[in-house]
């Protein structure tokens, strides 16, 4: 119980007197599939984390059916937000598959919030976040047709790193009945949608298994941006970025630049994740994320290879190429301290060859456009190249460096954010996604000024979280900068309008 506690972000750091009260009062239960965790109207005295299973959370109504408000998977926690109110309950909780549930009572979570206010922080940035999902899930069921949110809710399950060339397969956790309420549909109308999908060439389907067919999705996705137009920055945005580099038709050098810059930030996403591996935190969720980002890199080098050649730079993208075999062996042997310092130094000079290779099509380029969308990307690789930086530090390897380049990493990311804001400051879209970038700069540079070497675990947890938060929401900026329409881009003339494609 003490190890769920600890892994959970909000405890990650609590005392360990603090840490024992929470232990000594938590209770664990388990639930059969269909079981209620509570039920509207029951008292609230509790809040949970879920640790194995799935729960829905759902509102009844008048004609028999449910609205369903959220799925909590596994590691999550639910029930906070009524601990504060005097109501009962207004959503059942149910188990949609066996599940096993820890349980803190209102009362210790209460005295440990009074002994740590860091807690009490955690809690009101937790409910935020929670609020803002909700608002977001709400936007986007009166923004995007049935058939784009069942397509976003497919995407969703084949994760943010898909191969954007061939084809992905997913399978259903859910029963249909309880897919239909999750996407805002009548069964009948979610059995409409599927053979209207099936029919396009979208996706197949073959019981629980769904198969995407990535490109047709990115297509039809590019076609149909005018829904996204209204939606939230951000939403479904990694299906509309990658577009154009999945459908085969000519890319922009914009988009080119993007992708290269991907390979920077990728470098050292991997050596972050590795890390953790070698120091056994959170290894589950550092072990999909280093495997996602390996498979990701591997093909974007294979995409760009042909299309560097065609850009006059072919050598560039060898030389990027030849790094990486080296590292991809490293990165697939089990980790250990020993080669954690050749990893530190593979690591820096794929960073360096992806770099040259960005820049060089940036060059290509030649417009502002294509150094804006530059830009953002570096803040996209500086958001994993601090934290790596900084596991390097606390695990006393490359200190004298590590301190160097996390100090002009912390000046850069200013300067560059306040340079994409100074420019772009007409814009709302981007403007507010700067923004949410700003708030997890703030927070990721707030756990990284953590200096703990006895508590190694606990700040990876924090650093680790952070930079990936913050990670989602540089991305979402890169494709904002990268999609930005350009004065004069109508003209064919214009330098903007330049493509490379496959030859």
């Amino acid at each position: 119980m003490k190890t769920i506690l600890k892994e959970f972000p909000l405890f990650s750091q609590l005392a360990e007197e603090s840490l024992a009260e929470l232990t000594r009062t938590a209770r664990t239960s388990t639930f059969h599939r269909e079981q209620a965790i509570y039920r509207v109207g029951d008292p609230v005295s509790e809040m949970h984390i879920l640790v194995s299973g799935q729960v829905k959370l759902a509102l009844s109504c008048t004609r028999g059916t449910e609205l369903i408000i959220d799925l909590v998977e596994a590691g999550r926690s639910f029930g906070e937000a009524e601990l504060f109110g005097s109501d009962p309950y207004l959503a059942n909780a149910i188990a949609t598959k066996p599940s096993q549930v820890l349980s803190i009572a209102r009362e210790t979570l209460y005295q440990v919030m009074a002994l740590d206010p860091s807690v009490a922080l955690g809690v009101m940035k937790l409910l935020a976040q929670r609020q803002i999902e909700l608002e977001t899930e709400l936007a986007a069921r009166h923004s995007f047709s049935s058939s784009h949110r069942l397509l976003d809710y497919f995407l969703r399950l084949a994760g943010p790193y898909r191969d954007p060339q061939g084809e992905s397969l997913v399978t259903l956790g859910i029963s249909k009945q309880l897919l239909a309420a999750r996407c805002s549909m009548q069964p009948e109308s979610l059995s409409r949608t599927l053979r209207a999908l099936i029919e396009a060439g979208l996706i197949a389907v073959d019981g629980r298994r769904i198969r995407l067919m990535n490109i047709a999705i990115d297509r039809y996705l590019a076609d149909n941006a005018t829904a996204q137009a209204f939606a939230p920055p951000g939403y479904a945005m990694a299906a509309a970025t990658r577009s154009g580099l999945a459908s085969g038709e000519p890319r922009s050098l914009c988009e080119l630049i993007n992708q290269a810059g991907r390979q920077r930030m990728l470098s050292q996403r991997m050596a972050k994740s590795w890390l953790m591996l070698q120091r056994g935190v959170l290894p589950r969720r550092s072990r999909v994320i280093l495997r996602q980002s390996m498979a990701l890199f591997d093909s974007n080098l294979k995409e760009l290879d042909g299309l560097a050649s065609n850009a006059g730079i072919g050598s560039v993208q060898a030389e990027l190429a030849e790094l990486w075999r080296p590292y991809q062996r490293l990165l697939e042997a089990e980790p250990t301290r020993r080669t954690a310092r050749e990893l530190f130094g593979i690591s820096e000079e794929v960073l360096a060859a992806a770099d040259k290779l960005t820049l060089r099509f940036e060059r290509i380029d030649g417009t502002h456009q294509g150094k804006l969308v530059n830009l953002a990307g570096r803040e996209r690789m500086l958001s994993q190249r601090m934290a790596k930086l900084y596991m390097f530090r606390q695990m006393g390897m490359e200190l004298s460096k590590c301190r160097l380049e996390m100090d002009k990493g912390n000046r850069d990311f200013s300067k560059n954010l306040s340079q994409l804001s100074a420019v772009t400051g007409d814009e709302p879209a981007i403007v507010a996604e700067l923004e949410r970038v700003a708030k997890y700069w703030d927070a990721l540079r707030s756990v990284l000024a953590i200096d703990d070497g006895a508590n190694f675990t606990a700040a990876a947890v924090q650093v680790f979280t952070a930079s990936e938060d913050l990670l989602r929401h540089t991305d979402n900026a890169v494709a904002l900068y990268a999609m930005r329409p350009v004065a004069g881009s109508h003209d064919p003339r214009h330098p903007r309008q330049r493509a490379f494609g496959p030859t």
